[in-house]
């Protein structure tokens, strides 16, 4: 897992994260919350985002790496 940094820190926090996204998901799709955000006005405005980008946020994980770690696992797959 070296070779695939990202991967390789999904894999530590996956059990906490699948949790953490499953109660998310249950909050933004059976209750009436919604996230907001604070504009510099102090005005609070609905936020939308993509729960896939908070988790990753909150344990450190870049997206775009972990994107670019499956292409290299496919592009290794496809030479063999």
């Amino acid at each position: 897992m070296k070779e695939y940094p990202e991967h390789h820190k999904q894999s530590k926090i996956l059990d906490k994260s699948q949790a953490i996204g499953e109660f998310l998901d249950w909050l933004c799709h059976e209750t009436d919350i919604v996230f907001g955000k604070w504009d510099e006005e102090d005005k609070l405005y609905p936020y939308h985002i993509q729960i896939q980008t908070l988790l990753a946020d909150y344990f450190d994980i870049d997206l775009n790496k972990l994107e670019a770690e499956k292409q290299s696992m496919l592009e290794k797959i496809r030479m063999e």
